[in-house]
């Protein structure tokens, strides 16, 4: 049984980040009915800022430094 039709992997990210807006409204109308607590507010809306960094920016790795003992 196939996991997946094909066998190319997208390289784009599964967050739509145009929808974070969005969804960053709905929470804070949530949290302002008091229809959620503080502590479940928080989580969410970390983990809704920190998938809406990673789906918009590219990080770039540092170099090694090859000179470790001053040398």
């Amino acid at each position: 049984m196939r996991i997946r039709e094909s066998i190319s992997f997208d390289s784009g990210s599964r967050f739509d980040a145009s929808a974070a807006e969005e969804t960053l409204q709905e929470l804070e109308e949530q949290y302002a009915e008091g229809a959620i607590e503080r502590h479940a507010y928080l989580e969410k809306k970390s983990s809704l800022v920190r998938l809406f960094v990673k789906a918009t920016t590219s990080p770039k790795g540092r170099g090694r430094e090859e000179n470790y003992g001053g040398e």
